[in-house]
């Protein structure tokens, strides 16, 4: 024998001799299985006269039914679970919601794509305070997301200044929508949140480029 196992105190020791309380341990193998079984949240039993081990439980949320003899999920440990997924969930959907918003808004009224990260949202404040302080007849300049400069009047820039607003208050709603249906749901890994989301600047290039 290579070692001896004591069920109670779930160790090993070298071999000592015959003792009821320790159980002797032939192989490596069997030694490996054991210390993945009681270091990895497994369980280790006898049965008919030989020593069995479950193995490393499958994650942190498994127990092992000793009843069973399989590892199953608790409904506390399922209750964890799922505040888990969901968490990770609504990160990524707040992660999409932000990537839309900063993504550039495409406005039909001078046929551009403008920018609507924070850089282009100072901008167009800044063009807005202009248009308060020196009147709506003026004309200004506006960069837009494809490296051009385009000369706008007051309306031009009122069609844009709402279609970034608009896109902001869209992509908060349809995160929102999400995460409520999110929380509905059994399993939040398998929730489908792809949809209701505004294509970015850099989609638009991807789709001409392909």
């Amino acid at each position: 024998m290579l070692k001896q196992f004591n069920l109670s105190t779930l160790s090993f020791r070298d071999p000592a001799g015959e003792d009821a309380e320790w159980i002797n341990i032939e192989t490596q193998t069997q030694i490996d299985e054991i210390s993945a079984s009681i270091t990895n949240g497994g369980a280790v039993w006898v049965e008919n006269g030989k020593i069995h081990c479950s193995g490393k439980a499958p994650s942190e949320f498994h127990i092992f039914d000793k009843d069973k003899k399989q590892f199953v999920i608790s409904k506390e440990k399922q209750d964890e679970l799922l505040i888990k997924q969901r968490a990770e969930v609504r990160a990524q959907i707040n992660a999409k919601r932000d990537e839309c918003v900063n993504g550039g808004v495409f406005v039909p009224e001078i046929n551009k794509w403008v920018d609507t990260d924070d850089k282009g949202r100072s901008t167009l404040v800044e063009i807005k305070a202009d248009f308060d302080l020196n009147g709506k007849n003026n004309t200004y300049t506006l960069i837009c997301a494809d490296n051009t400069a385009q000369v706008i009047h007051f309306e031009e820039f009122k069609a844009v200044w709402n279609a970034v607003k608009t896109l902001k208050e869209k992509m908060y709603e349809n995160a929102y929508m999400h995460k409520v249906l999110l929380e509905q749901s059994e399993n939040p890994t398998d929730y489908n949140w792809s949809t209701g989301w505004s294509k970015t600047y850099q989609e638009h290039l991807n789709e001409q480029q392909a």
